[in-house]
């Protein structure tokens, strides 16, 4: 039918298998748009009847595990009127959640496009050196670590996380891991918990360890090579909900 209303193909077929055309995927993009768009008019609809005003804040897996929950939770108590729900994922997939206008503000810590988000700095994080008590001195070279082959176990490529320890290998002139070495997880629970058993090390903001640091489940210590530190910001679009992204990060810093 929308093939017939359009006049334009959307579909390959070949058997059993379907595919879209360059149209297709087009049509696809957009709806996703409306789509989005839609749930956001009903949700508002529905929080006016009440005299809430509802939004959605994204955060990166430290941003959002570990930073925002408390303010977001601080900013509610303060503004009653105001219900905010939190999405967490990578800094890609938060990124292109903005860009859907499925996010009216977000917290990452990895690389983003400058030209195309608004931003503002919120503090500097320093990822850190995380292993199982006593596995390794409190200071210890990376380059010896690699080289000896022993297993990292790191975040998953896309995530800020990553893409700050990927960078400070190419800083120091350190050839990455051989891929044997490193075993990927998306998760900082299972990542946590595999350093727990002595499977390995991992690099993390010391923000998602505190518990665990407090408890002597995990150590951390530092890199013979300097510190790995990265910003934490706020990204949202110059078009989308600015009044109260701008309010919100106000809150945060204050």
């Amino acid at each position: 039918r929308l093939e017939e209303s359009l006049g334009v193909k959307l579909f390959l077929r070949d058997g059993r298998r379907v595919v879209l055309t360059a149209a297709g995927r087009m049509l696809a993009d957009r709806c996703e748009e409306l789509f989005a768009d839609s749930e956001k008019i009903i949700r508002a609809v529905q929080s006016c009847a009440v005299g809430v005003r509802h939004f959605n804040i994204g955060g990166t897996l430290t941003a959002g595990g570990y930073v925002l929950p408390a303010l977001i939770a601080a900013f509610m108590r303060e503004n009653e009127h105001y219900s905010l729900d939190l999405k967490v994922a990578n800094t890609r997939r938060i990124e292109d959640a903005l860009t859907a206008r499925k996010l009216d503000v977000a917290m990452v810590e990895g690389p983003f496009e400058p030209n195309y988000f608004l931003s503002e700095p919120y503090f500097e994080d320093e990822l850190v050196p995380v292993f199982s008590p006593g596995a390794c001195p409190p200071e210890f070279s990376l380059a010896r670590y690699i080289e000896s082959g022993r297993r990292l176990i790191l975040r998953e490529t896309g995530s800020g996380t990553r893409y700050y320890f990927d960078r400070f290998l190419q800083a120091q002139g350190m050839p990455p891991p051989d891929l044997s070495s490193i075993q990927e997880v998306n998760s900082f629970d299972a990542l946590k918990l595999f350093v727990r058993q002595g499977f390995g090390i991992t690099v993390i903001s010391r923000l998602a360890i505190r518990d665990e640091l407090a408890a002597g489940l995990l150590q951390c210590g530092r890199f013979a090579e300097g510190p790995i530190l990265r910003k934490l910001n706020f990204i949202y679009l110059p078009d989308q909900n600015l009044k109260f992204a701008e309010k919100f990060i106000a809150f945060c810093r204050k």
